[in-house]
């Protein structure tokens, strides 16, 4: 599932393309893509003809701010892909597309059918829910938050009500360079130990969004070409391997239904 680092690597791909670009026609062969009782025609009439003013990331989400009183918020979850001028229009599992002017698309490429697609009124929108993006949540609302919960610390970071954006890749990756196991209540953590997370959070997102995110199975950048952090990973995907900080043989065990990858030696 693209996380933050994969949202913010296509806003800054798209944010130069599509800023200021008239939308035209949309298209889509996947009525469940739409929420909140919008669909289709419902979605065309309130934005068709409208400007794109920017394209910002909300935690995982990718904004569309439109020039009336919406923002379109657009979901990859598992296996979505946004491509920009992408030929293939029609194929398979091409769910939605957004004809621009200038002769520009953006396509929404899903093989699961999970993604989702939101009509947002701006005056909905929270600013609540930005002050707990993993990469602009204050250190203090990050340690008053994990205080109050029992939950394992992996499971803390995947909570989106706690902090955004984090999902099962990164959680390994932060807890690897933090040495925290990923077993450890999350309440049971100290101040210090809460420190080290918060800076490997922010060490470990920057890191993938420099290298344009992860690509495994299915993420792609816009522009179709693999982000590059997936071979420098520390320690996601890695069972059985040797730890790259100490030596010792990374183990993956399940938390909550979820795998957690971690070194037995060094987090603790």
């Amino acid at each position: 599932m693209p996380e933050l680092p994969e949202a913010e690597t296509i806003v800054k791909y798209l944010r130069p393309k599509i800023r200021g670009k008239r939308v035209l026609k949309l298209w889509s062969n996947t009525p469940r893509l739409f929420r909140q009782g919008k669909n289709l025609h419902k979605i065309s009439i309130l934005i068709k003809g409208k400007t794109i003013l920017d394209t910002t990331r909300v935690g995982k989400n990718i904004v569309l701010a439109l020039n009336n009183q919406y923002n379109l918020y657009i979901h990859l979850m598992m296996t979505g892909k946004l491509l920009w001028n992408y030929s293939k229009l029609r194929e398979r599992h091409i769910r939605f597309s957004m004809e621009l002017n200038g002769k520009n698309t953006l396509a929404l490429h899903d093989i699961r059918k999970f993604g989702w697609i939101r009509l947002i009124k701006k005056e909905n929108f929270s600013d609540a829910r930005v002050n707990k993006d993993a990469l602009s949540i204050s250190f203090e609302d990050f340690k008053n938050s994990l205080n109050l919960r029992k939950m394992k610390i992996k499971n803390a970071l995947l909570n989106q009500k706690i902090v955004q954006g984090i999902g099962n890749i990164y959680s390994d990756e932060i807890l690897w360079y933090a040495g925290i196991e990923p077993l450890r209540p999350a309440n049971s953590l100290n101040s210090k130990k809460i420190k080290r997370i918060y800076s490997a959070m922010k060490k470990v997102l920057k890191m993938a969004i420099r290298k344009g995110g992860t690509s495994m199975r299915d993420y792609r950048k816009p522009n179709g070409k693999k982000g590059g952090y997936y071979p420098i990973r520390r320690v996601y995907q890695r069972e059985g391997e040797k730890c790259a900080r100490d030596g010792a043989i990374i183990k993956r065990i399940k938390i909550g239904g979820r795998s957690a990858h971690f070194c037995p030696y060094h987090q603790t």
